[in-house]
């Protein structure tokens, strides 16, 4: 294609981008509704825990201390009018559009954008997770939508939206703040007056919007506590001698007798045998196992006991740390699942053909952000590395890298594009 015609068709896609757009949204929904009503996917445990959530809290019943109340809130209003999977695959093709809505302030070409948007919105990982029922696509859409916010100057509309994606999972806390402050002094320039009274004012938004949970907590616990108590119980579980994998997993003999179809082998990679004489647990003789003492006294004295087991844990051994890291690393930028039950040919190739080059294209932007600093592409960079850090401390797994796969693949294909653009002596991108 010579470069008239190569320009001619990249008007007429500028003049149709909106008719495009909404075929590649309607066609996204029709795959993922396929996917949902064709594709058998297993009963998951964090599914019926979001479920069972809010209807014991209303009902009086004990809730558990590991879950945040942003998602089961939603699962309980949007459950009595449509099913779950339903609205999570709405969720997921609106998120389609606010990545579209993003991109401009990366790259603002339109090959570029709509390349993205049609990536994303089949992007295999994308589908999986909107036909679960899990958090992560909701998690994903505020999260996206707080990034959005920001490149648009709003930095109180993202904080709001970065609060309620606090309240579905809190592991980007550290970096809603650091952004609330880069975007308004470094990268919109405003002044250390402003920037200062905009931070201050965004506190206040947090901290009110925070409130009413902190208050539910303290009511529960007699104590502050920010989140939940699940910290350092996966603390524990991704820095003890019996974690091999770097992950969390717990297969017994009863999952391979109850799961054949899932399970094929034992693992473990922890043991509450480990926290025997620790507050908060009980050896059971009769189980001839350590098991959880009841109530939320108990709760919070685990909280502090996986704390300080793993804190020992972790200085005593420091070489053992590190090469749990490593692994932690490895599988966080693993290219196909893991768990046995998805660890099969057809999920591998897929995982393969859809991330590999992904990765690869990242790996380069990395590279390339390193040796020149884009102030564009610093809040996706940040947010990223973030996320993985935070997991080759705690556990890992795909299923974490799975809310920041959406500003990796942006990162991707605009070191992909403006790498063939600037290589083009006449830009044609």
């Amino acid at each position: 294609m010579n470069q008239n015609k190569f320009f001619a068709f990249q008007n007429f896609i500028d003049k149709k981008k909106n008719i495009i757009l909404l075929i590649i949204i309607i066609l996204s929904f029709l795959v993922k509704l396929f996917c949902l009503n064709y594709f058998l996917t297993p009963s998951f445990f964090d599914v019926q825990a979001y479920l069972e959530t809010v209807d014991q809290f209303l009902k009086g019943v004990q809730v558990s201390d590991q879950i945040m109340p942003g998602y089961p809130i939603i699962v309980y209003l949007v459950n009595n009018i449509i099913k779950i999977e339903i609205f999570n695959i709405i969720v997921s093709c609106l998120t389609v559009l606010i990545i579209y809505d993003l991109s401009r302030y990366i790259y603002d070409k339109i090959l570029f954008k709509l390349t993205l948007v049609l990536f994303i919105a089949f992007y295999p990982f994308n589908i999986f997770y909107s036909i679960t029922g899990f958090s992560e696509t909701v998690y994903v859409f505020f999260l996206s939508l707080m990034m959005l916010f920001f490149y648009k100057n709003k930095v109180f509309y993202a904080t709001i939206v970065g609060t309620i994606a606090i309240l579905i999972k809190p592991v980007h806390f550290y970096t809603l703040f650091i952004l609330i402050f880069f975007f308004d002094f470094f990268y919109f320039k405003k002044s250390v007056k402003e920037s200062f009274k905009n931070f201050i004012l965004c506190v206040i938004i947090f901290v009110f919007m925070f409130s009413p949970w902190w208050m539910y907590n303290f009511k529960k616990y007699n104590k502050f506590i920010m989140f939940n108590l699940v910290a350092p119980h996966t603390l524990f579980i991704g820095n003890n001698p019996l974690n091999q994998s770097g992950g969390g997993v717990m297969i017994d003999k009863y999952d391979l007798e109850t799961f054949p179809e899932r399970f094929t082998k034992l693992h473990q990679d922890f043991s509450y045998d480990l926290m025997n004489g620790y507050p908060g647990f009980v050896f059971n003789l009769e189980r001839n196992r350590v098991d959880f003492k009841e109530g939320n006294k108990a709760a919070l004295d685990r909280y502090y006991s996986y704390l300080d087991y793993s804190k020992k844990y972790i200085k005593n051994n420091p070489k053992r740390f590190l090469e749990l890291a490593t692994k932690k690393f490895i599988r966080f930028w693993r290219l196909w699942p893991y768990t046995q039950e998805f660890n099969k040919s057809f999920y591998i190739i897929i995982s393969l053909i859809s991330f590999g080059p992904i990765l690869f294209l990242f790996i380069l932007s990395s590279l390339k952000f390193l040796r020149k600093f884009d102030k564009k592409l610093f809040p996706l960079i940040l947010i990223i590395f973030y996320f993985n850090f935070v997991h080759i401390i705690l556990i890992s797994s795909i299923r974490y890298r799975f809310p920041i796969e959406n500003f990796i693949i942006i990162s991707a294909l605009y070191f992909a594009f403006t790498y063939y653009n600037n290589s083009r002596e006449n830009k044609l991108i």
